[in-house]
């Protein structure tokens, strides 16, 4: 089990650090720099806000963590889940802390269903599955999730054939049940909704998607566009082992590709080995080789 307690430590400390510099900066530029006192003094306060706040996210995580993964959601996940099943037990361990971190932290809200406590896991699944290889990783742009009762339309309307998932750069992201249960029962389509929208999450910068990971810069988000375009051509052609919808735009390649990446790892590491490599370091997973273990350990 890893311990969460020093992680959010050391977060707060940096956190202060930043208000209180932030606070010093705008009393210079407000008022010269006789102002700069006031304005660390604010932004000292404003550091003691956030370390309180930081101080009871640390609580109920130890409280979230306090007691074993309930063997129930281990049984309906093992069940459920194609990529659960496929981890060794560290990794399945780390995976069963941050489902529960998120679940405790996150809203998810029924829309006309009931938010039940096996959606609610399986959209903890979804998102953990692309964050449990990143120790620091928070989900702090995620606001809200909505679950739907069907597929919609784009002006929401249920019933509709337009759209089984939606992300919205804000941090609300929204689910079809019926496409997100479909997503875990059927694990070898390269199709599903549920890491699909929390993928575009990773895509925001600056409240707009732009088909880049967050985190890659310089050469090796170039590499990435680059690459991007050649694989949409190659889906253009029906050369590809990656859902045709990637071939939509750079955005929506990202997020087919991470649906293949965890879906169908060793197609993709076969067909798009470029691709494999780039989300297997992004990620800090290897899925593929993960599915060669698993056959060795049946």
């Amino acid at each position: 089990m890893r311990v969460e307690q020093p992680r959010d430590r050391r977060f707060a400390r940096v956190a202060g650090v930043a208000a209180a510099g932030a606070g010093t900066a705008l009393g210079a530029m407000a008022g010269g720099w006789p102002g700069a006192g006031a304005g660390l003094a604010a932004g000292a306060g404003g550091a003691v806000a956030l370390r309180h706040l930081l101080g009871r996210r640390a609580a109920a995580r130890r409280a979230a963590l306090a007691l074993p993964f309930p063997e129930e959601w281990r049984a309906f996940l093992l069940d459920r889940y194609d990529h659960f099943e496929r981890l060794d037990s560290l990794w399945r361990a780390r995976f069963e802390d941050d489902a529960r971190i998120f679940l405790a932290e996150k809203r998810i809200t029924g829309v006309g269903v009931e938010a039940t406590e096996e959606l609610r896991l399986l959209v903890a699944a979804s998102a953990v599955t692309l964050s449990v290889g990143w120790p620091e990783y928070e989900w702090d742009h995620l606001t809200e999730v909505l679950l739907y009762p069907d597929d919609f339309d784009r002006d929401y309307t249920f019933g509709g054939d337009e759209r089984s998932g939606e992300a919205h750069p804000w941090g609300t992201v929204i689910l079809s049940v019926p496409s997100l249960l479909e997503s875990f029962e059927v694990p070898d389509d390269a199709y599903h909704v549920g890491i699909h929208e929390f993928a575009h999450l990773l895509d925001v910068d600056q409240t707009r998607f732009d088909g880049i990971p967050a985190g890659l810069h310089g050469e090796r988000a170039r590499q990435w566009v680059a690459l991007a375009e050649r694989e949409m051509e190659r889906l253009r052609h029906d050369r590809s082992a990656f859902d045709e919808y990637g071939a939509h735009d750079a955005v929506e390649f990202l997020a087919v590709a991470v649906e293949a990446f965890f879906e169908v790892p060793q197609a993709v590491r076969r067909r798009h080995r470029e691709v494999y490599e780039i989300l297997s370091s992004y990620f800090g997973q290897d899925p593929a080789a993960w599915d060669d273990g698993r056959g060795l350990r049946e």
